[in-house]
């Protein structure tokens, strides 16, 4: 009778273990969803704002190419991109949702373009115009890693529209504030194609915002370009600058 009771409290104690331990476990993860949101963030400061993009393409070492680009963004579904470099004069690009087009200055209708294409070096259209993650991906939290001295979340991102740029992505994000730290892009065929660093952050209008990036490429590694974001500010946009029947820039 005794030896019985015994059993029963033992397994009445590790029923309570198990159930303390799985619940601290669960407080202890975070919520993938809100922290990709808060990351989003850093890159998107407001609803409807205008950014300048300068891009710096690097081979060998070397700078080949330099593009600047001014991005006109508003809500997650709307983006525009007028390109400014004087080769490029009367380009401009436009997002609507899943669907994205490049408008050239010699053709008379807007070619319809995936975010995945190439915009310059190592950037992709999707790289500039479509940069809200937690609208295309979903979430799954992975683990807690250092990279360098800084503690991340690492999240795994996977497409749920088919307007995402990637089919998949690790996302690091510094514990405290989910900043971004890196990233890896993969195709759909699970080849690693680009990885990214969040190098540089700066305090625009009482937001921090992402200054510098780079992207580097896992195919060819002596390329990779640098992104410079400057003089980002909230602005009114309106509607008719998304208009997909234009075919001239606002």
């Amino acid at each position: 009778m005794f030896k019985c009771a015994i059993k029963i409290l033992l397994a009445v104690l590790v029923t309570a273990l198990l159930i303390a331990c799985a619940r601290n476990a669960g407080a202890a993860t975070p919520g993938a969803e809100a922290l990709l949101k808060q990351s989003d963030a850093y890159r998107n400061g407001w609803p409807s704002y205008v950014v300048r993009v300068k891009i710096t393409d690097y081979e060998a070492g070397k700078a080949d190419e330099e593009h600047l680009y001014e991005v006109s963004q508003k809500g997650t579904d709307k983006t525009y991109v007028e390109f400014l470099s004087a080769r490029e004069k009367d380009e401009h690009l436009l997002m609507l949702g899943d669907d994205m087009w490049v408008y050239l200055p010699d053709t008379s209708r807007p070619i319809r373009i995936t975010p995945l294409e190439r915009l310059t070096g190592d950037a992709s259209n999707g790289d500039v115009a479509r940069t809200n993650y937690a609208a295309d991906y979903t979430p799954v939290y992975v683990r807690t890693e250092k990279v360098g001295a800084v503690e991340c979340y690492v999240l795994d991102l996977s497409a749920r529209r088919k307007g995402a740029t990637y089919h998949r992505i690790l996302y690091w994000l510094r514990v405290p504030d989910a900043r971004p730290v890196r990233a890896e892009f993969y195709l759909t065929s699970g080849k690693h194609i680009k990885s990214a660093t969040f190098d540089e952050y700066e305090m625009r209008e009482g937001k921090m915002l992402l200054r510098k990036l780079t992207l580097y490429d896992e195919i060819r590694h002596d390329s990779h370009s640098v992104l410079e974001y400057s003089g980002a500010v909230q602005r009114a946009l309106p509607d008719k600058l998304f208009y997909q029947g234009r075919t001239d820039p606002f």
